[in-house]
């Protein structure tokens, strides 16, 4: 088993305490993200901010 210092303890629960605030606002700008860099499926009109914004 590893023993880890005080100091690597504590930044690994800084780690495990971001991992949910990381998901919770980082998960809807990436699908629109990678909504953006697929494009749009054939037959519709391509996406973009100002579609989002106006749509």
């Amino acid at each position: 088993m590893v023993k880890l210092s005080e100091e690597a303890k504590q930044r690994l629960q800084q780690l495990f305490k971001g991992g949910p605030f990381a998901t919770r606002w980082g998960f809807i700008p990436l699908v629109v993200y990678l909504g953006f860099i697929r494009g749009a499926d054939s037959g519709m009109p391509e996406p973009s901010a100002l579609n989002l914004l106006w749509g």
